[in-house]
């Protein structure tokens, strides 16, 4: 069997653009001048590093090593992943979670999270739109990573790339290849279905270092390109967007509900009670639910906006073939993304009915996703 190493051929595969250097040649500046720069990651699970033995093996972490080594440069980092977290949300989550610490680098991955995204492309072009916005100089890298059979939402993301002539790479792209012909095997890389192991970890680091380097080496361009016109309409409806959990909601009245912790430090509406219900306020012309989904004794809820027909949100997590992951994440239910302006109301309530293979009706609401 071949080493198992980023080898420079591996690396080329892998090296989807190059983009506009502009930005990252202002990066250089900064460094080489001795300025503190920010580096922020914004991903799922990978980027939080579920996977690696320890903070310091997790690629953003390597990365960020690797620029102060390089540069002899004070680094920050901003990890913003969040587990089973898509581009939809990392849309409505980036000012506050990422753009308020003020980075000068950016690493944008949720390949393989975008499975679960129901406007992938749009939500994928706004989070872009709002990191190159911060200001004319933050520089934005595009990571492309995979699930065990390869799969991705590459080919959906890469286009937007393109049209923002961003730095993109992909470990699927370098590293898939040798796993389908078998110089090596899908576990040399990751314990699961979906996580990099250390070693993973280690050579998507190592692609985004190759990619600096080449950009280095790659000739002066004078000044960034303006920002172009959206290249899916439809993203100009996550401009004005935010997030509202438990703690901030225009609460009406409800019955049979608590405040808790929901996940990320967000705080959620729970209850465990068939016919438990709540009302809330609010104002915009897009609504979505986070919500947590679960193998366990979850229910499902039905929610209506100003009395008007229901959707149904499923509270239980069905497990795919042969793996123990038992979900426990937070889903993105589009309830409405055409309201007309103004202010609504919004009816929740836990349904008699549940999955056949639930004995309960817990429910966990973590926040509304709200776009004017």
């Amino acid at each position: 069997m071949n080493k198992i190493t980023m080898t420079s051929n591996l690396y080329q595969r892998g090296r989807v653009n190059l983009g506009n250097v502009t930005r990252m040649k202002k990066l250089f500046k900064k460094l080489q001048a001795g300025e503190k720069i920010v580096y922020g990651a914004i991903g799922g699970s990978i980027t939080q590093g579920s996977a690696a033995s320890s903070p310091e093996y997790r690629y953003v972490e390597r990365f960020a090593s690797w620029l102060r080594t390089r540069y002899s440069a004070t680094v920050d980092v901003v990890n913003a992943g969040i587990g089973a977290s898509n581009s939809l949300f990392g849309a409505f989550r980036v000012e506050k979670d990422l753009l308020v610490h003020q980075p000068d680098l950016i690493t944008i991955e949720y390949a393989v999270n975008d499975t679960t995204n129901p406007d992938t492309q749009a939500a994928y072009e706004a989070l872009i739109r709002k990191c190159l916005t911060l200001s004319p100089d933050v520089a934005v890298i595009l990571i492309f990573t995979m699930n065990h059979s390869g799969e991705n939402k590459q080919h959906l993301q890469e286009p937007v790339g393109l049209h923002y002539q961003l730095p993109m790479i992909s470990y699927r792209d370098a590293v898939y290849p040798e796993i389908k012909q078998g110089s090596w095997t899908w576990e040399d890389i990751s314990p699961d279905t979906v996580h990099p192991n250390d070693l993973g970890h280690e050579m998507i680091a190592d692609m985004l270092s190759r990619l600096t380097e080449d950009i280095a080496a790659a000739d002066e361009q004078t000044e960034s390109l303006p920002l172009p016109d959206y290249q899916f309409p439809g993203a100009a409806k996550y401009e004005n967007a935010r997030i509202i959990d438990a703690a901030s909601m225009d609460l009406i009245a409800q019955s049979g509900w608590n405040q808790g912790p929901h996940k990320a430090g967000y705080t959620g509406w729970q209850t465990d009670q068939p016919g438990a219900w709540l009302e809330v306020r609010f104002s915009g012309t897009y609504l979505a639910i986070g919500s947590q989904q679960y193998s366990g004794d979850f229910g499902r809820a039905s929610v209506s906006i100003d009395g008007k027909e229901p959707v149904v949100i499923e509270g239980y997590f069905t497990k795919a073939e042969n793996t123990v992951w038992a979900g426990g994440h937070t889903i993105i239910s589009v309830i409405n993304e055409q309201l007309p302006p103004g202010e609504h109301t919004l009816k929740l309530t836990i349904l008699p009915e549940r999955h056949t293979n639930s004995n309960g009706y817990k429910f966990d609401i973590g926040y509304l996703l709200i776009a004017q």
